[in-house]
Formats: C-alpha cells, sequence, structure tokens
C-alpha cells in the first residue's frame, strides 16, 4: 500500500513554524510522505495566523487551494483556527477539520482515528483561557531550515487593546529549562550552528514557573551547553536590563541583534495601546544597548495607524525612528481584529493608514541600506544559509544580522565561514570568502 502523502503551509511567527515542523516529523514516523504544498496530496494542513485581517485572508485563501484538489482531508490549526471558525466556515466551502490550540499537537493522532475522507466541516476547539501548560514540540531536525528556532514559550497575558493574541494563543505558559535545554541538545546533536531563541512573548518566559525564572536563567543555559550562536526574538523596552547586557557581552555565542517592540514613539498612544512601557524606556534601552554593543543590530515592530493615532503622534514617531541609528523596522499597517478593544474604536481613512505605512516602509529601507553600507571593508563571521540558484552564490548570516552573498562550494551550507565584505548594491551586500570555520 503506497504511503499517504501530506503537505502544509505555515503562517506567521517562529512559533507556527516549529509547531509545523514538529507536527510533519510526528507524521513521517507514522509512515506518512511529506510533499510540498503545490503538489497533490491526500492531506494537507494549513498552520493559520490572525495577527492582521491580511493574515486571516490569506490563511483562507490557503484552505481555498487546498480543497480544490478533493484530498481526503484539509486540516485547519493555528491562530486564525482557534478565533475565527465561524468566518472560515461562512467563506470556505468544503469538508475542514478545524483544530484549536489545544488539541494542536494530537493532530497526527487525531487524523488516524478519523474515517477519511471528511464528510463535512468538524472543529475541534477548547477555550484557551484554561490552557495552563506550554506544549514542547520536540524536533529533531528542523526541516528546510539552516538556523533552528528554539521555542521556549507559548500565550500572552497582557491584552493589549489592538491584539488578537491572547484570545488565540492563551495567557503566557513557558516551557521548563530541563524540556528547553533537551530540545537545545537534539539541534546540537543533528549540527545547528544557530539557535532563535523564540516565543509569542518570549520577556514573559519563566514567569509562570514554579519557582519563577528569569529570562537570564535561560541564556545562562545556553552558555553552559555551548550553543555556537544564538539570538533573541523580539522584545519590549523593560524587559531588557544592565544584567542581561551584561552577561550577554560575555557570552560567546549570543549575537549582537536586538529586534524591539515599539508600536509607537507617543507616550499617549502607547497609553492607549495598553503597552507597558512609555517612549522613555526605550531610549534608555537603546543608549544602553549601544553602549554594550556600538556596532548591534536595532530593529523595531511600528503599527501605523492606529485609531488614537493624531498626525502629531505619527510624526513623533517618524522622527524618533529617523534620527536613532537603527538597522531596519518591521512596519504593520492597523487592521482591526475583532474582540479586541481598539476594533470598536473610530478607525483611521484606509488611506491615512497606507500612507503611514510607506513612509515609514521607506525610511526602513534608508535605514538598512545605511547599516548595510557601513559594512563594506569588515570581515566577519556568518552562516551559510543557502545557495541562490540564479547566481550560484552563497548566502550567509552574520552575527549581527547583515546578509552577504560571496563565492563558495554547495557544501559550506550550514557552516560558519569568515567572510570579508567588499560592496553594496543597495540593500545587498557582496563580499569574498575568507576562511572556512
Amino acid at each position: 500500500m503506497p504511503k499517504k502523502t501530506l503537505a502544509a503551509f505555515t503562517l506567521g511567527c517562529k512559533v507556527n513554524q516549529v509547531e509545523t515542523a514538529s507536527l510533519l516529523e510526528e507524521f513521517s514516523s507514522r509512515g506518512y510522505e511529506v510533499v510540498d504544498f503545490k503538489e497533490e496530496a491526500d492531506i494537507y494542513l494549513v498552520n493559520t495566523c490572525a495577527v492582521t485581517a491580511k493574515a486571516a485572508y490569506e490563511s483562507r485563501q490557503l484552505l481555498r487551494r487546498a480543497l480544490k484538489h478533493s484530498p481526503l482531508l484539509v486540516i485547519a490549526t493555528g491562530c486564525y483556527a482557534q478565533v475565527g471558525v465561524e468566518e472560515i466556515r461562512e467563506q470556505v466551502e468544503g469538508p475542514l477539520l478545524i483544530v484549536g490550540q489545544e488539541f494542536k499537537p494530537r493532530i497526527p493522532e487525531i487524523v488516524e482515528g478519523l474515517p477519511l475522507p471528511l464528510e463535512e466541516t468538524q472543529a475541534l476547539l477548547s477555550d484557551v483561557r484554561k490552557l495552563k501548560r506550554c506544549e514542547p514540540f520536540p524536533l529533531h531536525r528542523f526541516r528546510g531550515h539552516q538556523r533552528a528556532f528554539l521555542r521556549v514559550q507559548d500565550g500572552c497575558s497582557l491584552f493589549c487593546t489592538y491584539c488578537i493574541v491572547p484570545y488565540a494563543r492563551g495567557p503566557s505558559r513557558s516551557l521548563p529549562l530541563e524540556l528547553i535545554a533537551e530540545q537545545a541538545k537534539r539541534y546540537l546533536a543533528a549540527g545547528y550552528q544557530e539557535m532563535v531563541v523564540s516565543g509569542v512573548h518570549l520577556g514573559l518566559w519563566g514567569r509562570d514557573l514554579d519557582p519563577p525564572k528569569k529570562l537570564l536563567d535561560l541564556l545562562r543555559l545556553l552558555d553552559e551547553l555551548e550553543v555556537p550562536r544564538f539570538r533573541l526574538s523580539s522584545l519590549e523596552p523593560r524587559e531588557i536590563d544592565l544584567e542581561m547586557l551584561s552577561f550577554l557581552r560575555a557570552s560567546s555565542g549570543f549575537c549582537p541583534h536586538f529586534h524591539l517592540s515599539l508600536q509607537s514613539a507617543s507616550n499617549e498612544v502607547l497609553r492607549k495601546m495598553g503597552r507597558r512601557y512609555r517612549r522613555e524606556d526605550f531610549l534608555r534601552v537603546v543608549e544602553e544597548i549601544l553602549r554594550f554593543f556600538p556596532e548591534a543590530a536595532l530593529g523595531v515592530d511600528v503599527i501605523a495607524g492606529f485609531p488614537a493615532e493624531t498626525e502629531k503622534d505619527f510624526e513623533e514617531t517618524y522622527r524618533l525612528l529617523e534620527r536613532l541609528p537603527l538597522a531596519y523596522f518591521h512596519v504593520f499597517p492597523y487592521s482591526p481584529r475583532p474582540g479586541t478593544r481598539a476594533a470598536s474604536w473610530p478607525q483611521l481613512p484606509p488611506h491615512v493608514v497606507a500612507e503611514r505605512a510607506r513612509r515609514l516602509r521607506d525610511l526602513s529601507r534608508a535605514k538598512k541600506k545605511g547599516f548595510y553600507a557601513r559594512q563594506i571593508g569588515k570581515n566577519f563571521e556568518v552562516l551559510v544559509l543557502r545557495q541562490d540558484e540564479n547566481t550560484g552564490l552563497l548566502e550567509g548570516l552574520s552575527r549581527h544580522y547583515v546578509t552577504v552573498f560571496f563565492h563558495g562550494e554547495a557544501k559550506l551550507t550550514g557552516r560558519l565561514v569568515r567572510v570579508r565584505v567588499e560592496r553594496a548594491v543597495d540593500t545587498t551586500l557582496y563580499g569574498s570568502l575568507d576562511m572556512v570555520g
């Protein structure tokens, strides 16, 4: 009997990507053949996202695309499957299995217990507010990645006025240190040279453990395990302190790359967003980071067109970002998420939101271009991510989050090498291989 084929597509965050990879690994261990999402498959899995209206729309489109193949089963899981089940039922025609967050780890087991093909839409959902445990989603190999995402936390307990995540993921839940150590050791055994410490709200890690832990405890673990390179995903300004920075500066594995969740530089907008820091906190932590790591890559998340954002508020944000030595921004045009407080407030005209997002993206490109230009002539260690199919050049990522292309052999993929940066073309760097590590 031929193997059943399964294809998956992941939208959204690093946590989602880890969860999909873990599910695929489990399906493979049960005898399924994993194929590309573009191919015909017996079963399709879409790990959805609900952070923006665009992500929800893309989730529905992917489900429709999968159903066109008339498979035995299409599975919708992830954040949008948890909070958008009625929209899915109304706008996606065909038999689906909608799986909420609590049941996601059990998807392979659930599928094997189903009579296939599925004849009608079914849903397995529960109240995410009652979730207490961070599921481990173990992995031996992070399929398709040269950097391993180390998932250590799930959920968020803060309920910012614009954010759907607490409703879709439940409260903050931390993976215990011993399970994190087990996963890190599996990645090391597989040969990964870099791990990205990831969570839905990483800065909350450890607070719900008994006894409570600090993020610094987790970072010390990575140092003790001698992880060759590690970097942190997004943190809020008040989640970085002098003790952490002092430790990171002394760490041999830390990559000097900080991604800060800013959202707005207007204190009034931050207050209405329900954020727990102020503009002054952000400026203080940027100053402290640059004192410890003068050449660090600093990135920020920023929301354009929040309902309470006046033209003056926006200009305040723009001018602050313009004058700081930042490397890039992630710009999110505000979109109301059903059930959040801000969704019921008077909204800004779409053209205003779009124009503010455009201006911020243009500024981000200029910042990135300047940051990349400052790397010319430098020699640094890069992790080789892939070989470009069109040019044959290798693509490497530096510790401070700079991408550089250079000539080299494909067998270097996944290895650490040293590269000298020779020129920049807009936001693309080119260099030459200096030494293989």
